[in-house]
Protein backbone atom coordinates (compact mmCIF):
# COMPACT_ATOMS: atom_id res chain seq x y z
CA UNK A 1 0.00 0.00 0.00
CA UNK A 2 1.11 3.54 -0.69
CA UNK A 3 0.20 6.97 0.63
CA UNK A 4 0.63 10.24 -1.20
CA UNK A 5 3.49 12.11 0.45
CA UNK A 6 1.86 15.51 -0.05
CA UNK A 7 -1.15 14.29 1.96
CA UNK A 8 1.04 12.91 4.77
CA UNK A 9 3.04 16.15 4.92
CA UNK A 10 -0.13 18.24 5.18
CA UNK A 11 -1.62 16.02 7.87
CA UNK A 12 1.49 16.17 10.04
CA UNK A 13 2.03 19.89 9.49
CA UNK A 14 -1.56 20.57 10.55
CA UNK A 15 -0.86 18.67 13.79
CA UNK A 16 2.24 20.77 14.39
CA UNK A 17 0.37 24.01 13.75
CA UNK A 18 -2.37 22.95 16.18
CA UNK A 19 0.26 22.53 18.91
CA UNK A 20 2.15 25.72 18.02
CA UNK A 21 5.15 23.82 16.71
CA UNK A 22 7.15 24.72 13.62
CA UNK A 23 5.64 22.83 10.65
CA UNK A 24 8.96 23.12 8.82
CA UNK A 25 10.24 20.40 11.16
CA UNK A 26 7.99 17.93 9.34
CA UNK A 27 9.82 18.41 6.05
CA UNK A 28 13.19 18.21 7.82
CA UNK A 29 12.22 14.90 9.42
CA UNK A 30 10.88 13.40 6.20
CA UNK A 31 13.91 14.49 4.16
CA UNK A 32 16.27 12.97 6.74
CA UNK A 33 14.37 9.67 6.79
CA UNK A 34 14.08 9.45 3.01
CA UNK A 35 17.67 10.68 2.49
CA UNK A 36 16.73 13.47 0.12
CA UNK A 37 16.99 17.25 0.22
CA UNK A 38 13.95 19.23 1.30
CA UNK A 39 13.52 20.60 -2.22
CA UNK A 40 13.48 17.05 -3.57
CA UNK A 41 10.49 16.17 -1.39
CA UNK A 42 8.23 17.78 -3.97
CA UNK A 43 9.42 15.22 -6.52
CA UNK A 44 8.35 12.22 -4.41
CA UNK A 45 4.77 11.19 -5.07
CA UNK A 46 4.21 8.25 -2.70
CA UNK A 47 5.67 6.53 0.37
CA UNK A 48 5.08 2.89 1.24
CA UNK A 49 3.60 1.58 4.50
CA UNK A 50 6.97 1.14 6.19
CA UNK A 51 8.13 4.63 5.23
CA UNK A 52 4.85 6.14 6.37
CA UNK A 53 5.09 4.35 9.72
CA UNK A 54 8.61 5.54 10.51
CA UNK A 55 7.82 9.10 9.36
CA UNK A 56 4.83 9.22 11.70
CA UNK A 57 6.89 7.74 14.53
CA UNK A 58 9.63 10.37 14.28
CA UNK A 59 7.24 13.27 13.66
CA UNK A 60 5.09 12.39 16.67
CA UNK A 61 8.13 11.84 18.89
CA UNK A 62 9.35 15.32 18.01
CA UNK A 63 5.86 16.73 18.53
CA UNK A 64 5.09 15.07 21.86
CA UNK A 65 8.45 15.13 23.64
CA UNK A 66 10.04 18.47 22.59
CA UNK A 67 13.19 16.53 21.70
CA UNK A 68 15.29 18.76 19.43
CA UNK A 69 15.69 17.71 15.82
CA UNK A 70 19.45 17.16 16.16
CA UNK A 71 19.02 14.97 19.23
CA UNK A 72 16.26 13.05 17.45
CA UNK A 73 18.62 12.15 14.60
CA UNK A 74 21.95 12.46 16.46
CA UNK A 75 22.93 14.83 13.69
CA UNK A 76 23.46 18.58 13.37
CA UNK A 77 24.58 20.91 10.60
CA UNK A 78 26.98 23.68 11.57
CA UNK A 79 29.04 25.95 9.34
CA UNK A 80 28.20 23.77 6.34
CA UNK A 81 29.52 20.63 8.07
CA UNK A 82 27.87 17.53 9.52
CA UNK A 83 28.21 16.66 13.21
CA UNK A 84 27.22 13.77 15.43
CA UNK A 85 25.27 15.07 18.44
CA UNK A 86 23.94 13.28 21.52
CA UNK A 87 22.72 14.01 25.04
CA UNK A 88 26.25 14.62 26.32
CA UNK A 89 26.90 17.78 24.29
CA UNK A 90 25.28 21.13 23.63
CA UNK A 91 23.43 21.28 20.33
CA UNK A 92 25.34 23.62 17.97
CA UNK A 93 23.75 27.05 17.62
CA UNK A 94 23.76 29.25 14.55
CA UNK A 95 24.96 32.12 16.76
CA UNK A 96 28.24 30.26 17.26
CA UNK A 97 28.96 30.53 13.54
CA UNK A 98 29.64 34.22 14.29
CA UNK A 99 32.47 33.11 16.58
CA UNK A 100 33.88 30.87 13.83
CA UNK A 101 33.64 33.65 11.23
CA UNK A 102 35.45 36.04 13.54
CA UNK A 103 38.19 33.55 14.42
CA UNK A 104 38.86 32.69 10.78
CA UNK A 105 39.09 36.38 9.87
CA UNK A 106 41.72 37.15 12.51
CA UNK A 107 43.66 33.92 11.90
CA UNK A 108 44.09 34.89 8.26
CA UNK A 109 44.76 38.57 8.94
CA UNK A 110 47.41 37.87 11.58
CA UNK A 111 48.74 34.58 10.20
CA UNK A 112 48.14 32.88 13.53
CA UNK A 113 49.61 29.39 13.89
CA UNK A 114 48.13 27.99 17.12
CA UNK A 115 44.65 28.00 18.65
CA UNK A 116 43.00 26.70 21.83
CA UNK A 117 39.26 25.99 21.84
CA UNK A 118 38.20 26.02 25.50
CA UNK A 119 34.99 24.10 26.45
CA UNK A 120 34.87 22.42 23.05
CA UNK A 121 31.80 20.21 23.64
CA UNK A 122 30.89 18.57 20.31
CA UNK A 123 34.00 20.11 18.78
CA UNK A 124 31.93 22.04 16.22
CA UNK A 125 33.75 25.36 16.68
CA UNK A 126 37.25 23.86 16.65
CA UNK A 127 36.46 21.66 13.65
CA UNK A 128 34.86 24.48 11.66
CA UNK A 129 37.87 26.72 12.28
CA UNK A 130 40.34 23.94 11.45
CA UNK A 131 38.45 23.01 8.29
CA UNK A 132 38.84 26.56 6.99
CA UNK A 133 42.40 27.37 8.11
CA UNK A 134 45.79 25.73 8.54
CA UNK A 135 46.00 26.51 12.26
CA UNK A 136 47.23 23.95 14.81
CA UNK A 137 44.25 23.33 17.08
CA UNK A 138 44.05 22.11 20.68
CA UNK A 139 40.55 21.57 22.07
CA UNK A 140 39.74 21.01 25.74
CA UNK A 141 36.76 19.94 27.79
CA UNK A 142 36.13 18.65 31.30
CA UNK A 143 33.74 15.93 30.08
CA UNK A 144 35.09 12.61 28.81
CA UNK A 145 31.72 11.96 27.15
CA UNK A 146 31.85 15.27 25.31
CA UNK A 147 35.41 14.58 24.19
CA UNK A 148 34.34 11.22 22.77
CA UNK A 149 31.71 13.03 20.69
CA UNK A 150 34.26 15.64 19.55
CA UNK A 151 36.74 12.94 18.51
CA UNK A 152 34.00 11.21 16.53
CA UNK A 153 33.27 14.50 14.76
CA UNK A 154 36.94 14.94 13.91
CA UNK A 155 36.79 11.64 12.02
CA UNK A 156 33.51 12.55 10.32
CA UNK A 157 34.99 15.83 9.08
CA UNK A 158 38.49 14.52 8.36
CA UNK A 159 40.53 17.05 10.31
CA UNK A 160 43.40 16.78 12.78
CA UNK A 161 42.84 18.25 16.24
CA UNK A 162 44.57 17.46 19.53
CA UNK A 163 42.36 17.06 22.59
CA UNK A 164 42.96 17.36 26.31
CA UNK A 165 40.64 16.58 29.21
CA UNK A 166 40.93 19.61 31.43
CA UNK A 167 38.96 21.60 33.97
CA UNK A 168 39.37 24.89 32.13
CA UNK A 169 43.14 25.63 32.00
CA UNK A 170 44.17 23.04 34.60
CA UNK A 171 45.81 20.59 32.15
CA UNK A 172 46.44 23.03 29.31
CA UNK A 173 50.12 23.64 28.64
CA UNK A 174 51.88 26.22 26.54
CA UNK A 175 50.87 29.45 24.85
CA UNK A 176 48.67 30.14 21.84
CA UNK A 177 48.19 32.82 19.24
CA UNK A 178 44.44 32.53 19.65
CA UNK A 179 42.07 31.30 22.37
CA UNK A 180 38.39 30.88 21.48
CA UNK A 181 35.61 29.81 23.81
CA UNK A 182 31.86 29.42 23.97
CA UNK A 183 31.67 28.57 27.67
CA UNK A 184 28.50 27.83 29.67
CA UNK A 185 27.00 31.29 30.22
CA UNK A 186 23.44 30.84 31.45
CA UNK A 187 22.99 32.19 35.00
CA UNK A 188 22.17 29.34 37.40
CA UNK A 189 18.94 31.02 38.47
CA UNK A 190 17.76 31.21 34.84
CA UNK A 191 18.18 27.52 33.96
CA UNK A 192 14.63 26.60 34.99
CA UNK A 193 13.19 29.23 32.63
CA UNK A 194 14.93 27.97 29.48
CA UNK A 195 12.97 26.40 26.64
CA UNK A 196 12.27 22.73 27.27
CA UNK A 197 14.32 21.76 24.22
CA UNK A 198 17.37 23.30 25.85
CA UNK A 199 16.69 22.66 29.54
CA UNK A 200 15.67 19.02 29.16
CA UNK A 201 17.97 17.87 26.37
CA UNK A 202 21.23 19.82 26.59
CA UNK A 203 23.56 18.77 29.43
CA UNK A 204 23.44 21.06 32.47
CA UNK A 205 27.24 21.05 32.44
CA UNK A 206 27.20 22.90 29.12
CA UNK A 207 24.60 25.47 30.21
CA UNK A 208 25.16 26.49 33.82
CA UNK A 209 27.47 29.50 34.04
CA UNK A 210 27.05 30.04 37.77
CA UNK A 211 26.21 33.39 39.35
CA UNK A 212 25.17 35.87 36.60
CA UNK A 213 26.58 33.40 34.07
CA UNK A 214 30.11 34.69 34.68
CA UNK A 215 31.80 31.75 36.41
CA UNK A 216 33.77 30.54 33.40
CA UNK A 217 34.50 34.00 32.05
CA UNK A 218 36.12 34.73 35.41
CA UNK A 219 38.32 31.66 35.05
CA UNK A 220 39.22 32.55 31.48
CA UNK A 221 40.08 36.09 32.55
CA UNK A 222 42.31 34.86 35.37
CA UNK A 223 44.27 32.36 33.25
CA UNK A 224 44.14 33.44 29.61
CA UNK A 225 46.91 36.02 29.81
CA UNK A 226 49.58 33.47 30.70
CA UNK A 227 48.43 31.18 27.86
CA UNK A 228 48.40 33.87 25.16
CA UNK A 229 51.40 34.85 23.10
CA UNK A 230 52.31 38.53 23.18
CA UNK A 231 50.46 39.21 19.92
CA UNK A 232 47.69 36.80 20.88
CA UNK A 233 43.94 37.26 20.78
CA UNK A 234 40.99 36.06 22.85
CA UNK A 235 37.59 35.57 21.18
CA UNK A 236 34.54 34.85 23.36
CA UNK A 237 30.92 34.09 22.63
CA UNK A 238 28.62 35.78 25.15
CA UNK A 239 24.99 35.82 26.26
CA UNK A 240 22.55 38.37 24.88
CA UNK A 241 22.80 40.62 27.97
CA UNK A 242 26.42 40.10 29.02
CA UNK A 243 28.40 42.52 26.87
CA UNK A 244 29.00 45.24 29.47
CA UNK A 245 29.56 42.75 32.29
CA UNK A 246 32.28 40.95 30.37
CA UNK A 247 33.89 44.12 29.04
CA UNK A 248 34.13 45.30 32.65
CA UNK A 249 35.55 41.94 33.74
CA UNK A 250 38.22 42.06 31.02
CA UNK A 251 39.04 45.73 31.61
CA UNK A 252 42.77 44.92 31.75
CA UNK A 253 42.56 43.52 28.19
CA UNK A 254 42.12 45.57 25.01
CA UNK A 255 38.67 45.28 23.43
CA UNK A 256 39.20 45.07 19.66
CA UNK A 257 35.72 44.35 18.40
CA UNK A 258 32.17 43.45 19.39
CA UNK A 259 30.41 41.37 16.73
CA UNK A 260 26.63 41.22 16.45
CA UNK A 261 24.61 38.15 15.52
CA UNK A 262 21.89 38.02 12.85
CA UNK A 263 19.40 39.54 15.32
CA UNK A 264 21.63 42.54 15.97
CA UNK A 265 22.65 41.29 19.44
CA UNK A 266 26.28 41.57 20.58
CA UNK A 267 27.37 37.92 20.46
CA UNK A 268 31.18 37.83 20.20
CA UNK A 269 33.86 39.92 21.92
CA UNK A 270 37.47 40.11 20.70
CA UNK A 271 40.29 41.02 23.09
CA UNK A 272 44.07 41.31 23.00
CA UNK A 273 46.42 41.26 25.97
Amino acid sequence: MYMKLIKLRKELKDLYIQQDKDPADVDFIISELLHVSRTELNLIENVDDQEEQIIREYALKRLNTDIPIDKLFNKAYFYGLNFYIDEFVLSPRQDSEILVDTAIKYIKENEYKTCLDMCTGSGCIAIAIKKNTQIDMLASDISNKALRVAKKNVKINDVEIEFVKSDMFEKVEGKFDLIVSNPPYIASDDIEYLDKEVRDYDPLLSLDGGDMGLKFYNEIHNEARRHLNDHGMLILEIGYDQKQLIISLFNDFNLIESVKDLNGIDRVLVFTK
